[in-house]
């Protein structure tokens, strides 16, 4: 993982803000709220590391946005991290949180495992709610592209965390071998497809109720396929 200090400094010198703005600003206070958990010693933490450091390449990612692009990206993530911190505040038992109970279930899991289990809960679960408690339909389909845009720093992170954690368990060695490091490419594109099928349900809530009923629910059981597999195999 890139150090978050230095990511920290980055933003901050690219930012172009005097110290008082720094201190105001939407994105850089998210940052450092997730860095303050990070830095504790709850299981929260783990999952906290990865968030700040997205928070961050986003920051980065955005910085020469024009301001609608801004003001939709800064109303997303302050929503978006709001899930996790509501999670963290009631350890998955509070209303909303229902997605992460199996992350906060276990207070012996790996790093790795926490990781993975709260990148399946935040996106395969708190984004579309998010978008739709935040967003009407009109405004999702013109952003579109300014929220898909994204995934190109998010594949640049996957990729970092997957050389840092490739050699963690023995099944994570076993498939970068047999797939010849394909494994890592897939990871990205399967992260891509969860956060475009997430915007697909925030659009068809209002469009299609019939089609998102069916949609959210295959993806609950993706989901919960998906930690069963975190914890029993990683």
């Amino acid at each position: 993982m890139h150090s978050l200090r230095f990511l920290y400094y980055t933003v901050l010198l690219q930012s172009g803000l005097c110290l008082q703005a720094q201190e105001k600003d939407p994105g850089i206070r998210l940052a450092l709220q997730l860095d303050s958990i990070a830095s504790s010693a709850a299981p929260s933490s783990h999952f906290a590391k990865l968030y700040t450091e997205t928070v961050l390449i986003s920051l980065q990612h955005y910085q020469r946005a024009d301001a609608r692009e801004k003001e939709f990206i800064q109303r997303f993530e302050q929503t978006f991290a709001g899930y996790f911190f509501r999670a963290a505040a009631s350890r998955g038992r509070g209303h909303g949180s229902e997605a992460w109970q199996v992350y906060f279930g276990d207070s012996t899991l790996t790093p790795l495992q926490y990781q993975l289990l709260g990148i399946n809960a935040h996106i395969n679960a708190d984004l579309s709610e998010t978008l739709t408690g935040v967003f009407t339909v009109k405004e999702l389909q013109s952003n579109k592209k300014t929220f898909i845009r994204f995934q190109e720093g998010l594949r640049n992170q996957f990729k970092q965390f997957y050389v840092e954690n490739v050699q963690a368990t023995r099944l994570t060695r076993l498939l970068d071998k047999l797939t010849l490091g394909l494994a890592r490419s897939y990871g990205s594109i399967m992260m891509s497809r969860w956060r475009k099928r997430q915007f697909r349900l925030a659009i068809w809530q209002s469009t299609h109720p019939e089609k998102e009923a069916r949609l959210k629910r295959k993806t609950t059981r993706c989901k919960e396929r998906i930690d069963r597999l975190i914890l029993r195999h990683l």
